[in-house]
């Protein structure tokens, strides 16, 4: 598969933009759950996984919502993020 153009089948193919954050504040289940809650309450995100152990999460998401975004949405539940 190739990202961005022709697959070979004649279908158009997109990457969809990933992004990585890093929340420190991520100490319990609870906290892994409500981050996960809010990612997935948010428009344009296709995926997301939370790593409780890593105090990371992973987003997969369209270009029509910007890691900026996604950081600004984290923070006003009361998690601060930052890109890694």
């Amino acid at each position: 598969m190739q990202a961005d153009g022709l697959n070979g089948h004649g279908i158009i193919t997109h990457t969809m933009p990933e992004t990585t954050l890093f929340i420190a504040a991520l100490q319990q289940q609870a906290d892994a759950d409500a981050v996960m809650f809010e990612l997935q309450d948010l428009p344009c995100v296709h995926q997301a996984d939370v790593d409780l152990g890593a105090h990371t999460a992973w987003v997969s998401h369209s270009g029509m919502i910007s890691p900026e975004d996604i950081v600004a949405k984290l923070e006003e539940a009361g998690y601060t993020a930052e890109f890694r």
